[in-house]
C-alpha cells in the first residue's frame, strides 16, 4: 500500500503524518525542526520524527508516493536551496519515508494557496506571512523575513510593543497602562515598581539565542488588555491590524486579484477564540467584497491536500519560487534556478 508523507515544520512545532487521497491516516507532533529555533539541530529533529513515524505506520503501508515537506526553514530562495540539500542528504542516507516517488520541499506559507483552499493566505502567529496565487499559478508573497526585517503585526511585534510600553510608563516617557500588571504576572515574580523594567529585561534577554518566542508569548496579554479597554493596548492592536491589512492588500495587488477574493486566515492570533485581532482586521477591509475563511487548525490537512494534488498536477508549483521538486530531472539545484526566474 502506498500513501503520502506530509510535514509541517513551523517555528515552534513539527507536525507530520501519513495521508491517503488527501486525508490523514496518522499524525505525530514533536519539537520544531526550524534551524533557528532548534539551535542548528533541525534536520536531526526531523530525521528522528520521520523514523518514529515510519516505525509506527499503519499495517500495510510499504511505500511513499508523494512526500510533501512544508518547512519554515525555507523562507528564502537561498534557505530553500540549503534546506533542500539537507533533506536530500537525509534521503540519500536511506531514511525510508524520504525514499518517495515524488519529493517536494517548500516554505510553510505555500500549502494553503497551492492546495486551493483560498486565493490569498494571511498567517499571524509568532510572525506574519502573506501569499497569493492565481489559477494560472502566478505567485506573490510578503513578509516572512524574520522578526528583525518583517513580521510586523505578529506575536513578536505585539509582545515587544506591549513590553516596551511598560518600560516607557515606568520611565515617565509613556502613559499609564494596565499592561504593567500583566507584565508582572508574565515575568513570573513579584517586582517593585522601580525594578519592573529590569525584571522584564532579564526575562527577555535570558533566552538562549533568539528572544522571539519569549517576547511573542506576551502578545495574548496585550490582546486581553485591549479587550478590556486599555488605551495603550488598543493602539497596539490597531497598529497590528493595519500591518496585516497592508500585507494582505500588497499580495492581492501584485497578483491582480479582483472580485470576491477568498482570504484564508491562519495562525494562533488570527484564529484566537476571542477574535479581537480578526475583527479589527476585517473591519478595516470591510469595503472590499472579500470572503474571509478560517484555515484548518491543523496545517497538516492542507499539506495532505496539496500532496494529493501534486501527484496529479506535477507542474502546479512551477511558478512558485519557494518550492523545489527534489526528484526533478537535472537535480534539485536546477529546479531552484527555474523557480528563481519566476520570482516576483
Amino acid at each position: 500500500m502506498s500513501c503520502d508523507l506530509v510535514v509541517d515544520g513551523g517555528g515552534s512545532t513539527t507536525r507530520l503524518g501519513l495521508a491517503s487521497e488527501g486525508r490523514l491516516l496518522t499524525r505525530l507532533e514533536g519539537p520544531s525542526c526550524n534551524e533557528q529555533t532548534s539551535g542548528g539541530r533541525g534536520m536531526e529533529v526531523l530525521a528522528g520524527l520521520l523514523e518514529r513515524l515510519w516505525r509506527e505506520r499503519p499495517v500495510g503501508v510499504e511505500r511513499i508516493g508523494t512526500a510533501c515537506l512544508a518547512l519554515s526553514n525555507a523562507g528564502t530562495r537561498q534557505a530553500l536551496q540549503t534546506t533542500g540539500a539537507a533533506v536530500r542528504a537525509l534521503a540519500e542516507r536511506g531514511l525510508e519515508p524520504l525514499r518517495a516517488e515524488r519529493l517536494w520541499l517548500m516554505n510553510d506559507i505555500v500549502p494553503p494557496v497551492a492546495a486551493g483552499a483560498c486565493d490569498l493566505v494571511a498567517i499571524c502567529g509568532t510572525g506574519t506571512g502573506y501569499a497569493a496565487m492565481t489559477p494560472e499559478g502566478h505567485w506573490a508573497r510578503a513578509s516572512g523575513m524574520e522578526y528583525l526585517l518583517s513580521d510586523e503585526g505578529g506575536g513578536f511585534d505585539i509582545g515587544r510593543r506591549g513590553l516596551a510600553a511598560v518600560v516607557r510608563m515606568q520611565d515617565g516617557r509613556g502613559p499609564v497602562t494596565s499592561l504593567a500588571e500583566a507584565a508582572e504576572a508574565w515575568a513570573g515574580e513579584d517586582t517593585r515598581e522601580d525594578t519592573r523594567a529590569e525584571m522584564l529585561c532579564a526575562r527577555v534577554h535570558a533566552t538562549a539565542g533568539s528572544p522571539k518566542s519569549t517576547v511573542a508569548s506576551f502578545a495574548p496579554a496585550v490582546l486581553a488588555a485591549a479587550a478590556q479597554g486599555d488605551a495603550v493596548a488598543r493602539t497596539i492592536l490597531a497598529e497590528a491590524a493595519r500591518e496585516l491589512a497592508a500585507g494582505i492588500t500588497a499580495v492581492a495587488s501584485r497578483c491582480h486579484l479582483t472580485g470576491t477574493v477568498r482570504v484564508g486566515m491562519g495562525g494562533s492570533l488570527l484564529l484566537a477564540r476571542e477574535g479581537l485581532l480578526r475583527r479589527e482586521l476585517t473591519a478595516m477591509l470591510s469595503s472590499l467584497e472579500w470572503q474571509w475563511l478560517e484555515l484548518p487548525v491543523d496545517p497538516l490537512d492542507l499539506v495532505a491536500r496539496l500532496a494529493h494534488r501534486l501527484a496529479h498536477e506535477p507542474g502546479r508549483l512551477a511558478k512558485v519560487p519557494l518550492a523545489l521538486d527534489l526528484r526533478a530531472e537535472g537535480g534539485w539545484g536546477a529546479l531552484g534556478g527555474v523557480a528563481a526566474a519566476h520570482a516576483r
